[in-house]
This record gives structure tokens, sequence and C-alpha cells, in this order.
């Protein structure tokens, strides 16, 4: 069974359904032997060759190898950030440099303040301002003497320069410059991708959640914190115990991931989350918690959330309805999980991302090779956590009232 989107998009809430099609999409590559792996190391390189940023690479690598002079540069200049940070010097300049980039931002910050000041507070701008630009001369100063007085810094300096040179000869610099665009470019389109998978995520998902949860008086917030280090809960339906002063019950808590492969990483991030939030002092470290707001490092006392000019406060026992599963030990009821179908790769997005990045980059490398392919292997494994989106998948999906939890977008 499916529900059909406005955009002609359906949600696979059909939990047998769901679990055929998983079925057929998974390559999981932590089980798969060394033909099954060429097999898995295929289909991404179908996927990437469509990729700019990973063509670019190749360009870069590509152009690396036609000059051998390049590499040697490398090894010369490692070796001289090696022998610059060891002296007393190289470690002076970089404190200094950690100096020189805070006075920076802050005279940029000044500069940004003094485009339309208020009147009475232009001196003292124009003031503070000076002094900084002061400060970053003594650094500058500073730093020169150090680089003439130290043999370790000016090699360092030859080799950099040494570095441009050849890079500018060559044309590398233009294609590290091209390539750095496009992240920018690619990162930017993924979290706009992302924002609006989120939105058509919530408008599918959103019948099904509130006919499990009951549909009387919920409220869906969006991004909720509570001024807590590290927790942010993507989707949160709640009701309200009373007037807008008293706190929230919690009936669900929702993670959207636009890249299925990607689920476990907020599936686990969710179980930190909720340990803290329900109190379970004895499987987390307080200090890491500790903020302005909770000085203790525990939710021990109510926090809100602010979403279109009203509050929503939350308690120590507003998540009461979340405890744990006897068998998983973990976090599974009223957690929902919302997805976009796709092949499931036994890594996340950001490691199969990786992975793109060594092959393509890789000047040793050829996954042709059988021992290449056999070193390859080994670290993607190395890169899967100890839960992968296939272990999540199985949990929801090995029972039917559970399986109504995970809801799939295809």
């Amino acid at each position: 069974m499916a529900t059909m989107g406005d955009s002609g998009t359906t949600l696979i809430n059909d939990p047998a359904e769901l679990r055929r099609r998983l079925d057929e999409m998974t390559l999981d590559l932590r089980t798969l032997d060394l033909a099954g792996y060429r097999n898995w190391l295929d289909r991404q390189m179908a996927r990437w060759r469509s990729d700019p940023v990973f063509a670019q690479r190749k360009r870069i690598r590509d152009l690396r190898r036609a000059h051998p002079e390049v590499r040697r540069l490398d090894r010369e200049y490692r070796q001289a950030i090696e022998n610059a940070a060891a002296s007393p010097a190289g470690r002076r300049v970089a404190i200094l440099d950690k100096r020189l980039h805070n006075a920076e931002r802050a005279i940029a910050g000044l500069d940004a303040a003094l485009q339309a000041p208020p009147p009475e507070k232009q001196p003292a701008i124009v003031a503070k301002r000076a002094g900084f630009v002061a400060e970053r001369q003594r650094i500058t100063d500073e730093r020169s003497a150090l680089v003439a007085s130290s043999a370790e810094l000016q090699q360092l300096d030859r080799v950099v320069r040494e570095v441009r040179r050849v890079w500018e000869a060559i044309g590398l610099d233009r294609e590290h410059t091209r390539l750095s665009e496009l992240l920018t470019r690619t990162g930017r389109s993924s979290g706009h991708a992302g924002a609006e998978f989120e939105k058509r995520a919530l408008t599918l998902a959103q019948p099904d959640i509130v006919r499990d949860v009951g549909n009387d008086s919920l409220h869906v917030l969006r991004k909720v914190r509570l001024g807590a280090a590290g927790v942010e809960l993507d989707l949160v339906f709640v009701r309200r115990r009373g007037g807008v002063d008293d706190p929230v019950d919690v009936q669900a808590v929702v993670e959207v991931k636009r890249n299925i492969n990607d689920l476990a990483h907020g599936f686990r991030r969710r179980q930190v989350d909720l340990t803290w939030l329900t109190g379970d002092t004895r499987r987390y470290d307080p200090s890491a918690h500790r903020t302005g707001h909770f000085r203790t490092g525990h939710f021990d006392r109510p926090a809100a959330h602010w979403q279109d000019a009203k509050p929503y406060v939350f308690a120590p026992d507003s998540f009461r309805r979340f405890v744990r599963d006897r068998r998983s030990d973990f976090f599974l009821d009223v957690l929902y999980l919302v997805t976009r179908l796709g092949p499931v790769w036994g890594l996340s997005g950001a490691a199969v991302s990786r992975v793109a990045a060594r092959v393509a980059t890789d000047d040793d490398l050829d996954s042709d090779r059988p021992a290449d392919l056999v070193r390859l292997l080994d670290w993607c494994r190395s890169l899967a956590g100890a839960v992968e989106t296939p272990d999540v998948l199985r949990l929801f999906t090995s029972e039917p009232k559970r399986g109504r939890q995970l809801l799939v977008v295809t």
C-alpha cells in the first residue's frame, strides 16, 4: 500500500512491500566477498562518472601523474611542515597565526559595523578598529622576525614558493580552484534539496503519524534544540497539557534523511539525544552536555522551543513515552524514520563520498589490480559504523507494527 502525494511521489507504508523493495535494493558492503565488492564498486563508478566533482578530482589526479615533480614537492612540503612545527620559532608562529586570524576577523566585523553606525557609537568603533589594526601590525612584525631567524621556517617558505610556481606553470592551481567552486555549489545544492525533501516528506508522512499517535490537538515542531548541546530533532509531534506555559507531551519524534544511507547516522544521533532527554544518566557524561541553560549537564529544568511566535515548553517528563526496547536496547517506539527509496550500500553517504574521493585522487591506486582492490575493500569496511542503515531497516521491518514507523518516499 502506498500514499500518493501531489507531486506524483508516493509513500510506502506497507511493511511487507517495503521489506521486499529494500531487499532488492540492498548491497551491503560489510557482507561482500571480493567479487561482490567488485560489483559494488562498479555500481558506484556508474554513478560517479556523471558527478562533476568526481570528474574534476580525476582531472587533478591525472595532471599530478603527468608531472612527477608535483609528488616530489609534496614530500618536501610535508617534511618542511614537520620540521617547522617542531621548531621553537614554528610553535610561536602557530600561536601568532591564530591571533592574526582573530584580528583580521575583528577588523572585518568592525568595517561592517562602520557601514551605517549610530553616530554616538562611531568614535568607539573607530578606536576599537585602530587597536586591532595596531595589533595586526605587531603580530606581523614579530612573525616576520621569527621567519628571518629560523632556518626551518625559511625552508618551508622556499618550498611553498616552489610548489606555487609549479602549480601555476602546469595549471594545477586553476584546477583546484575549480574543484573548490564545484564543492561549494554541490554543498549548497545538497542543503537545498534536503530542506525541500523534509517539507515534502512531512506532507506525505504526517497523516500516517497522526493516525498512529492520535489526531487531537497535535502540534508539529521543527528543528527543536532546547538550548541543549548537540540536540536537534528534525520534527517533533507534541500535545499541550494545558496553556502555553504548561509543558508539552511528546507524542513522536521524526528523523528525516533524504539519502537512505544516512538513516543510520540520524538514528544513532537520536539515540544519543533521547538518552539525555529521558534522563538516563548512567549512559552519558554530563560534562559533554553543559550549556548556559543546562549548567549541571542534565535535562533537569524546563526549556522552551519558539515557533510561530509561540512558546512550547519542554520539561524533564515531556519524553516519558520513550522507553528502551528490551531486545535491542534502542529507543524505537514513537520514533519515526522518513527517507527516500534508493540503493542501500552499507555505508553512510559521507563514507561513500570518501570512497569516491579516494578512487578519484589516489595517485597509486589501480582498482583493476587485485591487491589494490583488497586494500580498498579493507579500507572501505573500516568506514562502516557499528550500526548502519541495513541494521536500522531490519530493526523497523522485523515487526508489522514497528514497520509502520519507517516511511519511505519513492
